[in-house]
């Protein structure tokens, strides 16, 4: 026999440990130290018997608490305190005897743990938590109706493994209903949780303006930028456009908001893209360079190619974007050449030199360019992200004596030297590359793959991309896949894409989403012909009937009743058969035949059975092996 009581107090503990786990990252180490001294000291007052914290200490342990952290709460720190109080009352709480009235507590405070932890990360673990969580709940529920009506109650383990399919059944049943209600239900466009958490931000791969000579170093980050569902492309192509810069200052480019009109014509592949773009403080969209047309609400365009939000939303962001991958950018129109060969008031002489001797023999704006790309090409610069030059005058090292440096040092310096050449140009910023996981059909862009590359227009052509870092003599290796495709390596890409499509269909399923399910539906709705369905589905329907008019025939075969009413349908016949006993297949009481019969077989038949069905169970296997000998033996009676 198990006692139900114990079984509440396991189910107690589990509900409060799955409720405070997914948060106890998120909490600073008081918080924590309260949290582990209330689980030990509610189970070592268990196993003892003996609570020494009654419920009104409890109540007025937490009043401290409540003002401490209530003090705290602010605009710039809401979340922490109401988390904090809620750790602590739950930490209480599991210290205190698990009463009725207490554990629902315990439960409740559970569920609003679990909940505050997706205040601070709503990832798939979440899910995997609320789902034990919900499961652990219905199964405690049903335990306690049994503890509250008979405190001292135990139960066997037939009865034990009813109540806990009978704890599990519901939340299974709830399932069908939250798959269906997820996607209809009404949704604003804006997180409600914005009040309380300030908006999450991501360092950028690339900011409001570039500036090489500012640290000596640079420290690569693996974190994600983004994912874009799309088709596999050519490595080359991979150039994923964010911002331009426009405006130079000595080292640091800027973007002018002044932006010249431009007329462009359709090159390259037409690529569409699913992107969704983790949080960040930028407003600026990337996808694919270029792109032609981004598609979602609240977005402005620029004639340069750049798409951005309204306004930062500090959470993930999912876009369509159609571009047409290009190197080259055709325009219907003549630019303003002028804009875009702007120089700094100081620039030092022996860079304009350099730039008049370098092009000196081009004749027109290409050729100058090709010049400028050789000299790069022989020039012995490097690639490198370390002992980088600092200071006003670092791409004026760069050039003559460091020659080495990253992407803003390349870029800033070819376009630098192009302008005072007389060749207008611009600086893009954005990144370059992506690791392609085959698995969920779409790149994952990191941080480290941050870049900027130059932009030349040449007459005739239009906008032609440029890469000075390709030009670096090392340029090869540092661009080169070394990751192998190891067992590992899947694993994380098959996590990676597990998590993608939880963020796709959950944390990103937003009203505009919402409306485009409809939308389809209802057009998928129109396109449909009544007649031809019906006539698709006579096939069908023939098949139920007849299977139906089989069960009908069937329905009193052995096939679909109990071993418990065969064994009894077998009994009546024989002990009719053998003492001519009228039992009418269940018109009289089994005593009543026992009585009757007279015959010591039947009566022990009778009670084996009895002690069974009659008591709302099945007969156990042992008892099913019994009464099938004692029926043997009525078989053989004459």
């Amino acid at each position: 026999m198990i006692a139900i009581r114990k079984l509440v107090v396991i189910c107690t503990y589990a509900i409060g440990c799955c409720g405070m786990l997914p948060l106890l990252p998120w909490l600073s180490t008081f918080p924590r130290v309260v949290l582990a001294c209330g689980i030990l000291s509610g189970l070592w007052q268990e196993r003892r018997g003996i609570w020494q914290l009654k419920p009104w200490m409890q109540n007025v342990a937490i009043v401290p608490f409540f003002f401490y952290y209530a003090v705290q709460f602010s605009r710039s720190n809401p979340a922490e305190p109401v988390v904090s109080v809620l750790a602590i009352m739950l930490a209480v709480r599991l210290g205190g005897e698990k009463t009725v009235r207490h554990s629902l507590q315990i439960y409740a405070l559970s569920l609003f743990c679990l909940a505050s932890s997706s205040l601070f990360d709503l990832s798939p673990v979440f899910l995997i938590y609320l789902g034990l969580l919900l499961f652990m709940v219905a199964l405690a529920l049903v335990l306690l109706t049994f503890h509250d009506q008979d405190l001292a109650m135990t139960v066997t383990k037939a009865d034990l493994k009813r109540i806990l399919c009978s704890g599990i059944l519901m939340p299974i049943l709830a399932v069908p209903l939250l798959l269906f209600f997820f996607p209809i239900m009404p949704r604003t466009q804006l997180p409600l949780w914005d009040f309380l958490t300030p908006p999450a931000s991501r360092t950028s791969g690339y900011s409001d303006s570039v500036q090489p000579g500012s640290q000596s170093s640079i420290t690569e980050s693996r974190a994600l930028a983004f994912r874009a569902e799309m088709i596999r492309q050519p490595q080359p192509q991979l150039y994923w456009r964010g911002t331009v810069f426009n405006r130079t200052d000595g080292n640091k480019w800027t973007r002018s908001g002044q932006i010249p009109a431009e007329l462009t014509n359709a090159a390259g592949q037409s690529v569409v893209q699913a992107i969704y773009q983790e949080p960040s403080a930028s407003r600026v969209l990337s996808a694919l360079d270029r792109p032609t047309t981004i598609t979602r609400q609240r977005v402005s365009q620029s004639p340069d190619g750049v798409f951005e939000l309204w306004r930062p939303t500090g959470r993930r962001v999912s876009y369509t974007a159609e571009s047409q991958t290009s190197s080259v950018i055709p325009q219907r129109n003549s630019i303003n050449k002028t804009f875009y060969q702007q120089l700094p008031d100081h620039i030092p002489d022996r860079v304009r030199t350099l730039a008049r001797n370098i092009t000196r023999s081009g004749a027109d704006d290409r050729s100058k360019v090709e010049l400028l790309e050789n000299y790069f090409r022989n020039g012995n610069y490097r690639y490198s992200t370390k002992e980088l030059v600092t200071g006003d005058r670092a791409l004026e090292l760069f050039i003559f004596e460091k020659k080495q440096g990253h992407c803003e040092f390349f870029a800033s310096s070819f376009a630098l030297l192009l302008r005072c050449a007389g060749v207008p140009c611009r600086l893009v910023g954005g990144y370059l590359g992506g690791e392609y996981n085959q698995l969920g059909g779409y790149y994952i862009v990191t941080e480290d793959k941050a870049h900027v590359w130059v932009e030349a227009y040449i007459d005739g052509s239009g906008w032609v991309r440029i890469d000075p870092s390709g030009f670096a003599t090392n340029a090869g290796d540092v661009w080169k896949n070394n990751r192998s495709r190891s067992l590992m390596l899947q694993a994380a890409l098959a996590l990676d894409s597990f998590n993608h499509q939880w963020n796709r269909l959950v944390i990103t399923y937003d009203f505009e989403q919402q409306m485009s399910v409809v939308s389809r539906v209802s057009s998928q709705i129109q396109t449909i012909d009544p007649s031809k369905i019906l006539r698709s589905l006579l096939p069908y329907g023939a098949g139920i009937l007849l299977f139906v008019g089989i069960l009908f025939t069937v329905r009193r075969s052995s096939l679909f009743i109990t071993r418990e009413e065969r064994i009894l349908r077998s009994f009546l016949r024989t002990v009719e058969r053998a003492f001519t006993v009228s039992t009418g297949e269940g018109s009289i009481g089994l005593f009543e035949v026992s009585a009757t019969a007279d015959n010591q077989n039947v009566t022990d038949f009778v009670t084996i059975y009895a002690g069974a069905v009659y008591h709302d169970r099945r007969l156990t296997d042992d008892e099913y092996r019994r009464l099938q000998g004692i029926l043997r033996v009525l078989k053989e009676i004459r």
